[in-house]
C-alpha cells in the first residue's frame, strides 16, 4: 500500500454509510479517483467543506491495486470558483462538465491534460458573463473528444477529405463529422446541418477561450449545434442517457421563457 497525493477536481460526492462519503475526483496525476471519506459526515469533521463538487483540492490518499474505492487520508482546499455558486446558469454548465467527464471516464489513468481542460474551463466559466457559458461547454466537449482522439471533424468531409461548399451538409454522430452530398450516402441517418453552422463550430473549437463571448449564434445555428453535439455524445454514452445538468439547465430556460411578458 503506498500513500499517493495529487491535485483533483471534485466530480460528484454522495453518502457512504451513516457518517462518510464517496467522492469521485479528476485528479492531475491519477485521473479518475474514487474516494472514501471516512467520517466526513460528521458534524465536528473538517472534510466535508472541501469536498465540494467544483472544488480544487489536493488529496492524498492509501492507494491499493486493483480496488475501486481509494481510502482519503488527507484533504487540502485550493482554489475555489467563487462566482459559480452565484448564478444558477453557471452551476449547470460546470456541473455538466463534471458529470460527461465522470461518466465518460472509465478509471485511473495519468490525466494532466484533461485535468487543465476541465480547470481551464471551469475558470472560464466562472471568470466570463453566464451567456458565454454554452459556447464554453460547446467547446469543452470538442476539446473532450479531442483528447481522446474522437474530436468531431467539422472543416472537411469524412468521406473525401474536400472542404464542402454547398450550402448546407449532413453531420453523422456515428461516424464523428461531416459528409458533402457525395458522400451522404455513408450514413443514411446523418443529420443536415448549414454550412454557417459547421464554419462557426471550427470558430468555437479555435478561438482562444475568452474571446468566445463574441460568438452570437442565435437562432437556426444555436439549435443545430445543440442538435449535432448531444447526438455525438449520445452516441459516445452506452446508455444513451442525457446528463441531468443539461436537464436542469433546459427547466431553467423554460422557465425564463414563462416569464416573459
Amino acid at each position: 500500500m503506498a500513500i499517493r497525493s495529487s491535485e483533483a477536481i471534485v466530480l460528484n460526492r454522495i453518502p457512504l454509510g451513516d457518517t462518510s462519503l464517496l467522492v469521485t475526483v479528476y485528479a492531475r496525476a491519477f485521473g479518475k479517483v474514487k474516494l472514501v471519506a471516512r467520517g466526513a459526515r460528521r458534524p465536528k469533521s473538517r472534510m466535508a467543506s472541501s469536498l465540494q463538487p467544483l472544488r480544487v483540492i489536493t488529496v492524498s490518499f492509501n492507494h491499493r491495486e486493483n480496488r475501486e474505492l481509494q481510502n482519503l487520508s488527507k484533504v487540502e482546499a485550493g482554489p475555489y470558483f467563487r462566482r459559480i455558486g452565484e448564478d444558477l446558469t453557471k452551476v449547470g454548465y460546470a456541473s455538466a462538465v463534471c458529470e460527461l467527464v465522470n461518466r465518460l471516464v472509465l478509471g485511473e489513468e495519468p490525466g494532466e491534460q484533461l485535468f487543465g481542460l476541465i480547470f481551464r474551463t471551469l475558470e472560464a466559466i466562472d471568470q466570463l458573463s453566464a451567456d458565454a457559458c454554452e459556447m464554453l461547454f460547446w467547446r469543452f466537449q470538442i476539446e473532450f473528444a479531442d483528447v481522446y482522439g474522437t474530436g468531431p471533424e467539422f472543416s472537411a468531409c469524412l468521406g473525401c477529405g474536400e472542404r464542402p461548399e454547398e450550402a448546407s451538409v449532413r453531420f453523422s454522430p456515428s461516424l464523428g463529422g461531416i459528409l458533402c452530398r457525395d458522400c451522404q450516402a455513408q450514413d443514411g441517418e446523418a443529420m443536415q446541418l448549414s454550412l454557417g453552422t459547421t464554419r462557426l463550430l471550427s470558430r468555437v473549437r479555435e478561438m482562444p477561450l475568452e474571446h468566445l463571448p463574441r460568438l452570437k449564434p442565435v437562432g437556426m445555428s444555436r439549435r443545430e449545434i445543440q442538435r449535432a453535439i448531444r447526438a455525438f455524445y449520445l452516441y459516445q454514452l452506452d446508455d444513451g442517457r442525457e446528463l441531468k445538468s443539461l436537464k436542469f439547465l433546459e427547466s431553467i430556460e423554460e422557465d425564463g421563457q414563462e416569464r416573459k411578458p
